[in-house]
């Protein structure tokens, strides 16, 4: 069977992006949009891909760089399926083994943007990194050094500024990239002409990004090289839903990667957007799962099968998370409908017991402020919103440890509760009280919550009923009958 590189070749486009990070994520994310952008609008760009570390590039380089995009799951209410090769990156580069190289990139006349995805702890200050290091260890100090070559080769012009668009998950991570290389900058005392250059003619633009990527899926390769007719080691696999939020309406004709394939906002109002995926995509997720999960289900699309459970998640989603998202209706609406095909994909098995991780956080960020919203807004506990309470602290609710864990039981078997080690250490210390005493000792802590939850009129004895019927009728029972009030 022949290789990928002997059936296609890179495409030859100008480098416009300069990307930082050669993992899955982004060659399935940026990489994709910009093959696609390629084709349909025009783009005419290409990407130099810059490892941050020491690493092998002969895996990408015995390819031509060349690498195939599969996408797999549900659109539209049908099974989607895309193979695409992609074509647009230029070279792949270590950043500590091709040094030169890497700084050379800096010289070039069509350079535009950087795009970086180096997880959430990548973008910091380390004052140990010194501008004799080739390269500084941290990825803003490599940034920073990169910046000041191009402002050096081109004696600081105006028209040679980059824009930097970060992926990472970081809240306003353009501003945070910004704040880091500032640091550099002062720490390695670098011409005011620089800093200046750097504040009048560069851009750090927040970024939100959605996609699910699976990368290399080593369980079915051989199937897929055989529907291919080619072998490819670097097939990167992910779903078809692709939503970048980029923070600067400004730049939409700068970077027209809007397409028939993959989706770009470019907005004003990203924290609405961030609001939108939190409350409808992961407040989905966490409303649901725990008390799914005791009900005696395994995985999300099983959810999305069964008929009480889909329904309970309808009512929870349209009635109670969408009114409270600050996004025009139809947007929100349609991101949530989205939401549920993602969620019906057929070829993600995705755990409750793998969402069910750190749940006390993951309540107070992803449905308390919609909760909140929700009453503020109707003036009555909102019915879905004050369940999932309820199922949280039945899921927590055991005063038998494991080792760095607690152990839950439902009918049939046992399973692991994962957490801060403090917190399940004082669920397991209140779980043997009565139901009414161990609502109102969890909502006390404010430390949690960042409020007395107990002190919202009715809800601790809401949140007591719901776990009073479950422990009468069972858990299952008690959803079903929730949907018909």
């Amino acid at each position: 069977m022949k290789n990928v590189s002997e059936l296609y070749t890179k495409a030859k486009h100008p480098v416009r992006i300069l990307q930082f990070g050669e993992g899955n994520f982004l060659r399935a994310f940026v990489d994709y949009a910009v093959d696609v952008a390629n084709e349909e609008n025009g783009f005419d760009g290409s990407v130099a891909v810059i490892m941050p570390r020491s690493g092998k590039t002969d895996r990408f380089a015995k390819q031509d760089d060349v690498y195939t995009v599969c996408l797999r799951g549900q659109q539209d209410g049908k099974v989607y399926k895309e193979n695409r090769v992609i074509t647009s990156v230029q070279t792949v580069l270590s950043a500590r083994d091709e040094y030169d190289a890497f700084m050379a990139l800096a010289h070039e006349d069509s350079l535009e943007f950087v795009v970086s995805n180096t997880t959430e702890a990548g973008i910091t200050f380390d004052e140990k990194d010194a501008f004799t290091d080739c390269p500084p260890s941290t990825f803003p100090a490599k940034l920073t050094k990169f910046l000041y070559e191009r402002y050096t080769f081109y004696k600081g012009a105006a028209d040679k500024g980059l824009t930097m668009l970060p992926t990472e998950l970081n809240d306003n991570n353009g501003k945070l990239l910004r704040d880091c290389v500032n640091q550099y900058v002062s720490l390695w005392k670098l011409e005011a002409s620089f800093h200046s250059w750097l504040d009048q003619h560069c851009q750090f633009t927040d970024t939100l990004v959605d996609r699910i990527v699976v990368g290399y899926p080593a369980d079915s390769i051989a199937a897929l090289q055989d529907e291919l007719g080619y072998e490819d080691s670097l097939l990167d696999q992910a779903e078809p839903f692709s939503l970048w939020v980029i923070g600067d309406p400004a730049l939409a004709s700068r970077l027209p990667l809007n397409s028939s394939k993959f989706h770009v906002e470019f907005t004003d109002h990203i924290q609405a957007f961030k609001e939108q995926k939190v409350r409808i995509l992961n407040g989905a997720h966490t409303s649901m799962v725990l008390g799914a999960y005791l009900a005696g289900l395994d995985y999300v699309g099983q959810c999305m099968e069964d008929p009480v459970i889909r329904k309970s998640l309808d009512q929870t989603v349209f009635d109670e998370i969408v009114p409270t998202v600050h996004l025009p209706e139809e947007k929100a609406v349609a991101f949530a409908k989205a939401v549920y095909e993602r969620f019906e994909n057929p070829f993600v098995k995705h755990a409750l017991l793998s969402i069910s991780l750190n749940s006390i956080s993951k309540w107070k960020a992803r449905i308390l402020p919609t909760f909140k919203d929700s009453l503020a807004a109707t003036g009555k506990l909102p019915k879905w919103l004050t369940y999932s309470f309820a199922a949280f602290l039945a899921f927590y609710r055991t005063t038998q440890a494991g080792e760095h864990c607690l152990i839950g039981s439902r009918p049939g078997n046992t399973y692991e509760i994962h957490d801060d080690e403090d917190k399940l250490a004082f669920v397991k210390e209140q779980a043997g009280k009565t139901t009414a005493d161990y609502v109102r000792a969890i909502m006390a802590r404010s430390d949690w919550w960042g409020e007395d939850l107990s002190a919202i009129d009715g809800f601790a004895d809401a949140v007591t009923a719901h776990l009073d019927r479950m422990a009468e009728i069972g858990v299952k029972a008690h959803i079903a009958e929730l949907t018909k009030e």
